[in-house]
């Protein structure tokens, strides 16, 4: 059968670069369903984007749909005909809903129903086009776009107007009309260029047709040319163009036909803090920067917008050399005019910096200490106060925590710098550019004489950024950045302000996944369960207004539930990491979850270690099947058998030993002395008959599982093990 492509652009008003990939998978589903079900198979289905067109592009697709075959169930079988054996009514009434007669029904056996009427109706194939002319107007209008545009007398919802509709097969045109727009063999050129109208004289020419029209229609070649453009202007210039991957998607979808335009900027513009010359260049202007071998070091990321505990943030700056004051731009085409494209950028790039200047300028006349009072005008949360009670809170919690970390912190400077972590919040430049909040704090803390390790902590509040992003430098750093997201943790899950599905609009799963990676790879050996319930007492809410203790457990939970992720990634199993649950939510010591983890993982290996779990669970089973109130000391008296002894004097001889062990957190000599009680329990639980007659023998030796299994849960819950 013969094969040739199909191709559908649509010609849009600029779109979004941010609604292109989700349009192109989009497209990509709603053909490959929609084909399907029309039953015209093909070789592959693909799907672009620029800010100017959307294309769907079918490769090797059939010219006539395949034969399709339908069945229509109707009535039972028995009502196909009657005592005198004429059709029935029933039969006629289906047949004739079906187009046919009577005779022409056939029986078969349908699940639940038993034998029923079917008439089996055979649809011929029909031709290409005249199939994608019903399949294209229906994938336009499925899909789906975060903001959408009405602009014709249909009411067309799409996210931005509809100018011009290509759609072939092979060389044939695919017909149809959708939003008062007619679809043809029309295309357009370059939007710089004055978008030249194009006749497409098949599907299959269309890519180079375009290309030559200076329109690169496949995202992929469009970013290599993008990339390699980049590569030839570092060699030209010398130096190095930071092509930031997240900076190089969004230019891709931003032109058609990339082409480098490389400028340079007044070297007074250096003296800004780095992250506010990337954010203005990344993130207003879309340039990339370029680096050289010198320059001023980089504090490596910044917060993100919104509430001060809930910033988004951006990815970690690179540690690498410094700015250079050039800047490479990306513009859509090449032209005569390069130098006054040039010229242009310059000038609206050295505007914003201006503009930067000024603002930074005025926030370093300011004093710190001015910035934190008027943290008293910012609302943080209308139940938990303003920012500067916010302020006290995580200065509180701060003093707490450097308490319980000993000689590992420098009280003093964790608590000065607590007193300033939102202090930039109020500052012109955070104002302006809300993404900075955080990482200016850094330059107004050493603006004020802070000492560096003081100023990094202010500067690395909101760290980790993200679930791989960087910790704070400094254990004071880390301490503080705790502090502050038990604050915000606590707070919301008092007034049950908890993430549900999608909804996280104070980033807790990030903040609690931080607060567990701060507890882990700084090796602080903090009780987070108690460090919650101090979180909770310093909240201004009355006692009564929440249940403490079903708060506290919830938050350790939903913190768990971070810790635990980070846990697999580490490569421990998912039964290994549910048996030492319930000693974070006890003891709330990650770091000592994690030194069990290493040592059941380890230890099973151990060709004994199955058995040994096999037989604990059969404890465990046997004193919940039980149900009786036990302390754990059997009485010896009340031993009938050997065995019963044999195994009482081999607990009581682990569990000196065994004590030291977990004092020492040495897991694995735990699990070695618990090894030494497997001969004996085996013993026992063959010769021994626990649920005896005698309900004081019985109780007993219940008692001695009892001690055997709080022996082991001091180690770990190997009942969790599959």
């Amino acid at each position: 059968m013969t094969k040739r492509d199909a191709l559908l652009e649509i010609l849009i008003e600029n779109i979004p670069a941010r609604f292109v990939t989700s349009a192109e998978e989009q497209m990509k589903k709603y053909a490959a369903v929609m084909l399907a079900e029309a039953n015209l198979a093909c070789d592959a289905i693909d799907a672009f984007g620029t800010y100017k067109r959307l294309t769907l592009y079918i490769s090797g697709v059939n010219a006539r749909t395949g034969e399709i075959t339908r069945k229509a169930y109707g009535p039972a079988a028995r009502l196909l005909k009657d005592e005198k054996g004429g059709f029935t009514p029933q039969s006629s009434g289906f047949a004739r809903s079906r187009g046919t007669t009577p005779d022409k029904l056939g029986v078969e056996t349908v699940p639940n129903k038993g034998e029923v009427l079917v008439f089996e109706e055979k649809i011929p194939g029909s031709p290409a086009a005249k199939t994608l002319s019903e399949i294209f107007p229906r994938i336009i209008s499925k899909l789906q776009f975060p903001k959408n545009m009405v602009w014709e007398a249909g009411r067309f919802r799409f996210a931005r107007p509809i100018r011009g509709l290509l759609a072939l097969y092979g060389d044939k045109p695919v017909a149809f009309k959708i939003a008062g727009v007619r679809s043809g063999r029309l295309s357009a050129g370059l939007s710089a260029k004055g978008s030249r109208r194009l006749s497409v004289p098949s599907a299959e020419k269309y890519f180079k047709l375009l290309e030559n029209a200076n329109v690169i229609v496949k995202d992929a070649e469009r970013l290599e040319m993008l990339r390699t453009e980049i590569e030839r202007m570092s060699k030209r210039m010398k130096l190095e163009v930071d092509a930031d991957p997240e900076l190089l998607h969004e230019n891709l979808y931003l032109v058609e036909y990339p082409v480098c335009v490389a400028g340079e900027y007044s070297q007074d513009f250096l003296k800004l803090p780095v992250e506010l010359v990337h954010l203005v260049m990344k993130k207003q202007l879309k340039f990339f920067t370029v680096s050289g071998p010198k320059g001023p070091a980089l504090l490596e990321s910044s917060a993100g917008p919104g509430d001060a505990d809930a910033a988004a943030g951006r990815a970690p700056l690179p540690k690498r050399a410094g700015l250079e004051p050039h800047f490479v731009g990306i513009r859509d085409g090449v032209s005569k005019g390069q130098r006054n494209v040039e010229s242009g950028f310059k000038n609206v790039l050295e505007a914003r910096f201006r503009d930067a200047v000024f603002f930074f300028s005025r926030d370093l006349a300011v004093p710190l200490d001015e910035f934190a009072g008027k943290l008293k005008n910012i609302v943080f949360q209308e139940k938990l106060g303003s920012m500067c009670d916010k302020t006290d809170r995580v200065k509180k919690l701060t003093s707490w925590l450097c308490d319980n970390c000993g000689s590992l912190v420098n009280k003093e400077e964790a608590i000065k710098a607590s007193g300033y972590v939102y202090a930039d919040l109020v500052s012109n430049v955070v104002r302006e550019f809300t993404e900075l909040q955080g990482a200016m704090g850094y330059y107004y803390a050493k603006n004020s004489g802070f000492s560096e390790t003081a100023s990094r902590t202010v500067g690395e509040f909101y760290w980790p950024l993200s679930a791989k992003s960087p910790l704070p430098s400094s254990c004071e750093g880390a301490l503080v950045s705790l502090a502050g997201k038990l604050d915000t943790l606590a707070g919301d899950f008092a007034l049950k302000i908890i993430p549900t599905g999608s909804e996280d609009p104070h980033a807790l799963r990030r903040q609690a996944q931080g607060m567990a990676r701060i507890a882990l790879e700084k090796g602080f050996k903090i009780n987070l369960s108690d460090a919650v319930g101090r979180a909770l007492e310093f909240l201004p809410l009355p006692s009564s207004s929440f249940d403490a203790a079903a708060v506290k457990a919830q938050l350790l939970d939903f913190t768990w539930a971070r810790a635990q992720g980070v846990f697999e990634d580490e490569g421990f199993k998912f039964d290994e990491i549910k048996a030492v649950r319930g000693f974070f939510m006890e003891a709330g010591d990650l770091p000592d979850c994690r030194a069990r983890l290493k040592d059941i993982h380890a230890f099973r290996s151990n060709p004994d270690f199955a058995a040994m779990s096999m037989a604990f669970k059969r404890a465990k089973n046997i004193l919940r099947q039980a149900q009786t109130p036990l302390t754990g000391i059997p009485e010896e008296g009340l031993f009938e058998k050997e065995e019963e002894k044999i195994l009482c004097r081999s607990i009581a001889g682990v569990s000196a030993g065994l004590k030291s062990h977990l004092a020492n957190r040495d897991y694995s000599k735990s699990f070695e002395e618990l090894l030494s009680i497997k001969a004996s329990l085996d013993s026992f639980f063959d010769t021994v008959m626990v649920m005896a007659e005698d309900p004081k023998v019985r109780d007993n030796r219940l008692n001695l599982i009892k001690s055997l299994v709080l022996l082991f849960e001091d180690v770990a819950d190997l009942s969790q093990l599959q």
